[in-house]
């Protein structure tokens, strides 16, 4: 009797303590912050008992003064008027990355087209979009290829001094890591950071679960205030970017241009792709592919996919009157 009230009092103290346990476990509250930047809206949500909305604001805005076309006053703007030629960890983190791109891509992805998009009325010089004539579009082409530009001890040399870079088809993905990795730095495990539709997420959302992504039908001309869910996937740990041409495009005549230009012709590329998403560690890297995936079409981009370790992709393409999709091998494990 007395070995049989011992068990059960060390049973009623082990309940007590685990209730203590489950009492005093901390979880951080999810903060959510949204606003403005870049032209763009911006969705984070991270998992902090500290909340780091004001450095996150100072962080985009050091973004935009480095980066961002539409600040005329951002080193970038200032590049590329030729008033300087001194570069910042950003932007050399920026050349770097687009000149391996580049490079992976045979071209197809090139930071030099800016003023070829400018023409078509894509870029940040706002105009009415028009189609420009081919004695136009050969004349730009001459200033266009990242094979003009050098980076060397921090400065950037232009061998071509018309040369001018465009940022936006990998600013938002780069954002999207500089937020991230400041998030990191905090110790921050779980958390989401969305720019522009750029996504980075890290550990779990408050369920507890993998975040989950949708990747957007794509209806022509629909916006942030008008989606639908072509699929849903869960991801953790990981970037993913969406790039497509069914929300800016030029109509004439019936014929419909989009907005990604392919820097070796410096016309809008004609193929069947309609969207891109890639899915990869980091989103710089998931934003730049994704735009040079758009203009080298399915059958090439899927193989850049395959020979990259770690990166997976989901492209919607036309195939006839109807569309299809495709996706690379290991891409389903994101359905779970």
């Amino acid at each position: 009797m007395i070995k049989v009230r011992f068990f059960l009092i060390m049973v009623l103290l082990a309940v007590v303590f685990a209730s203590c346990d489950r009492k005093t476990e901390h979880i951080p509250e999810y903060i959510k912050y949204s606003g403005p930047t870049q032209g763009t809206m911006f969705n984070i949500i991270y998992s902090s008992d500290t909340n780091y909305n004001g450095e996150i604001d100072s962080l985009l805005k050091a973004f935009c003064r480095s980066l961002s076309n539409y600040d005329s006053t951002s080193l970038i703007s200032r590049i590329n008027r030729n008033e300087t030629d001194s570069l910042d960890a950003l932007a050399e983190d920026f050349f770097t990355v687009s000149k391996e791109v580049w490079t992976n891509t045979d071209g197809t992805f090139d930071v030099t087209v800016a003023p070829i998009v400018n023409a078509w009325g894509f870029g940040w010089k706002r105009h009415e979009k028009h189609i420009p004539d081919s004695s136009e579009i050969y004349s730009l082409l001459q200033h266009v290829g990242m094979d003009k530009l050098e980076i060397t001890n921090g400065r950037i040399v232009k061998h071509d001094p018309e040369t001018q870079i465009i940022t936006n088809a990998i600013a938002q993905g780069m954002s999207v890591d500089y937020v991230s990795d400041f998030l990191k730095s905090k110790g921050i495990a779980n958390f989401l950071v969305e720019i522009g539709g750029e996504i980075y997420c890290s550990g779990k959302n408050a369920k507890g679960e993998n975040w989950k992504i949708g990747i957007d039908k794509p209806i022509e001309g629909s916006g942030y205030e008008y989606r639908e869910k072509q699929i849903e996937i869960h991801l953790s740990d990981m970037a993913v970017n969406t790039s497509g041409n069914y929300r800016q495009f030029i109509e004439d005549g019936g014929k419909k241009f989009g907005h990604s230009i392919n820097p070796l012709t410096g016309y809008p590329a004609e193929n069947e792709m309609i969207s891109a998403t890639v899915v990869y560690p980091d989103c710089i890297s998931a934003d730049a592919y994704a735009t040079a995936f758009m203009v080298m079409g399915a059958e090439k981009a899927m193989k850049i996919v395959e020979s990259i370790d770690g990166m997976e992709a989901y492209f919607i393409v036309h195939d006839g009157e109807k569309t299809k999709t495709i996706e690379s091998n290991g891409f389903k494990k994101f359905y779970k």
